[in-house]
């Protein structure tokens, strides 16, 4: 029984840390944290469109070697016309981060969290500037936003143009394909994905028929409804959500779930040493 509670701990400490969802490469299961305001943006919770209209707040928990880093950020849910099937997209790659040597605490929906901040310093122009987060009205409504953090203190002017040129082509964006044209498919050092969900209903692609409307190129969109608050649907059961003030994280989880809430909130405490 006691092991058994010590499994149950475990994983729900999990919940705490952020990593990149299940077959996305390069993968990454080490915590990069995404703050849009004081709103925690963390392993697949599910956050209100209102929240995430501009570029987030990004670190670790762990202190950076590196000089140099660049954020990607990439939409893996986008429609197309032959549903289920998706394509991706390029919502934001900033390059020129260059890590806090000291901790800064944040105080976010998740509890107090002590993280070393990238900074653009140098104010240097993104490669691909943020798009926020805005899924349309068609299948599928949840999309998943994921986030890698890369180590580019070794990339060469040569590879940093092509990087570059690369990133302007948002549509069916692979990742792993990219960073592998400039040396860094090894250099991913975290990662994150949260969700956005339109309420819906959905559109028919076919026909254009049906509440709302979309635009698959940029993954962008309107439907009837507000994408934030209350009535945001979630597309699993054990994932958070997180309104636009913060709101109650409990309050729209299922009965089943509570127990591993609150002991991965426990276990977020003791891992970020509150």
């Amino acid at each position: 029984m006691v092991s058994q509670s010590i499994k149950v701990v475990l994983a729900a400490a999990s919940l705490c840390f952020a990593k990149t969802p299940n077959g996305f490469q390069p993968a990454s299961t080490t915590d990069l944290i995404v703050e849009y305001g004081n709103i925690a943006a963390l392993n697949g919770a599910v956050v209100a469109k209102a929240t995430t209209a501009n570029q987030p707040t990004i670190g670790t928990t762990q202190k950076l070697t590196g000089s140099s880093y660049a954020v990607v950020m990439i939409d893996l849910d986008i429609p197309t016309n032959s549903p289920p099937a998706t394509t991706t997209l390029l919502h934001w790659m900033q390059t020129g981060l260059t890590p806090a040597t000291t901790a800064t605490k944040l105080n976010t929906t998740m509890g107090n969290m002590n993280v070393f901040l990238l900074e653009n310093k140098q104010n240097t122009s993104a490669f691909a500037a943020y798009i926020s987060p805005a899924p349309p009205a068609r299948i599928p409504l949840s999309h998943r936003y994921t986030q890698i953090l890369v180590d580019t203190s070794d990339i060469t002017t040569q590879e940093t143009a092509m990087l570059q040129t690369v990133a302007k082509n948002r549509t069916a964006f692979q990742a792993e394909t990219v960073l592998s044209m400039v040396n860094l498919q090894n250099k991913v050092v975290a990662g994150n994905s949260f969700n956005v969900t339109n309420p819906g209903p959905a559109q028919n692609a076919a026909t254009g028929t049906g509440a709302g409307s979309s635009n698959t190129t940029t993954g962008s969109g309107s439907g009837r409804g507000s994408a934030s608050g209350t009535g945001t649907r979630q597309p699993t059961a054990s994932a958070t959500f997180v309104g636009v003030n913060g709101g109650n994280p409990m309050a729209k989880i299922p009965m089943g779930g509570s127990m591993v809430v609150v002991l991965g909130a426990v276990a977020c405490a003791v891992f970020l040493g509150l």
